[in-house]
């Protein structure tokens, strides 16, 4: 018993790595010889150090905690019995489904959303129908309640969800849930919303951006025929969110009206590779755009040249053999390869004399490629 006061004690210590290696210590005893300790810290109302230590060691009890902290939900302390949703909720075991489900009717408004949150965090689809019943009751409440549905998904969750599409003081709450809930069979409840001219707009894209995207299944290119002019005014939009969605649907839509945005999305790394995928989409008719973009000077002509090359307009490549950019030459090296024409050999004889390692080697492969084939000899 000594040595856990004084494990207890070191726990108490203002740095962190020591209390985290305190409390790795402290795991190695039976957790029944120091967890009304940690009870009584957690009741502990004027040390926010000393509750942060238990919560800090119950959490890392994991399991082995959760019967105290059930117990704790029924505290007469509202703080504790709040404290004690968030542990559970951070451990994540189902366990605690029993006492957080009755907790959703606690008297105190914050241990409601506690719970709610915990239940979201589990995610067990047992508490949706619960958390249900809290929708309509406090603003806060019915946040909590609708998040930890969309935290918990299913095909349950989503038909609360899309009940909740019904009334308009929801909405907002409604679709930021779907959009971790939802899947590809979703969108088409969502389709209403991004037809009509009303604020929901923004969101109901968005949502369905991220559905789409997360799920491997974009829309169909005529899904945005409709949607193009509005898509082209969120570019300049001041909500970072809805400008990203509405661009991935750019992409998607293979309208000739997105190439601008296209090539200066290249420079931006979190959408360069829709970018490409979106230039890509565009084939042929890109192509003399892409060739003029390729004659500036300017960041990202490599990622050009690799477009051109995906295009199969190798040809066209021929002309940057020369280029300032060695990065450029040796993809024109790479490219020109596949090419049977004279004039594609004697580029790559002349790569081949290139001042840079990598063009040299570029080209090199190239031609041993053509030699391999018998269109060299």
């Amino acid at each position: 018993m000594q040595e856990i006061q004084e494990i207890l004690n070191k726990l108490k210590d203002n740095n962190w790595w020591v209390r985290k290696n305190t409390i790795e210590n402290l795991l190695a005893y039976p957790e029944d010889s120091y967890l009304s300790v940690l009870e009584e810290w957690l009741r502990n109302g004027d040390d926010a150090l000393l509750r942060n230590a238990a919560m800090e060691a119950f959490r890392s009890l994991g399991g082995r905690a959760v019967g105290s902290l059930i117990s704790l939900l029924k505290d007469k302390d509202p703080d504790v019995r709040i404290f004690a949703a968030n542990v559970l909720g951070d451990i994540g075991d189902a366990e605690a489904l029993s006492a957080l489900i009755p907790a959703l009717a606690d008297p105190d408004v914050n241990v409601k959303i506690a719970s709610a949150e915990a239940l979201g965090k589990i995610g067990s689809e047992k508490a949706v129908t619960a958390l249900a019943k809290l929708i309509g009751s406090t603003t806060w409440v019915t946040m909590a309640a609708i998040e930890a549905i969309g935290e918990i998904g299913g095909d349950k969750a989503l038909t609360v969800l899309y009940k909740c599409l019904e009334k308009e003081e929801y909405h907002g709450m409604a679709f930021a849930a779907i959009e971790r809930a939802g899947n590809q069979h979703f969108i088409r409840h969502l389709t209403p919303f991004v037809d009509k001219e009303t604020g929901l707009r923004e969101l109901a894209l968005k949502a369905i951006v991220t559905i789409a995207d997360r799920e491997g299944t974009k829309p169909m290119p005529s899904y945005f025929t409709s949607l193009i002019p509005l898509l082209l005014d969120l570019q300049h939009s001041a909500r970072p969110e809805f400008k990203k969605a509405a661009f991935i649907a750019l992409c998607w839509s293979e309208d000739m009206s997105g190439f601008e945005y296209f090539i200066d999305a290249l420079n931006d790394e979190e959408l360069q590779e829709y970018a490409i995928n979106g230039l890509f989409s565009l084939g042929k008719r890109a192509v003399p755009g892409i060739i003029d973009a390729l004659k500036k000077q300017g960041a990202n002509r490599v990622i050009l040249a690799k477009v051109l090359s995906m295009l199969g307009e190798n040809t066209a490549l021929l002309r940057f053999a020369d280029d300032d950019d060695a990065e450029v030459r040796t993809e024109v090296a790479l490219a020109i390869g596949n090419l049977k024409t004279q004039k594609a050999i004697e580029t790559l004889l002349m790569l081949e004399q290139d001042a840079i390692d990598e063009v040299r080697a570029a080209a090199q492969l190239s031609l041993k490629n053509k030699k391999d084939t018998g269109n060299l000899t």
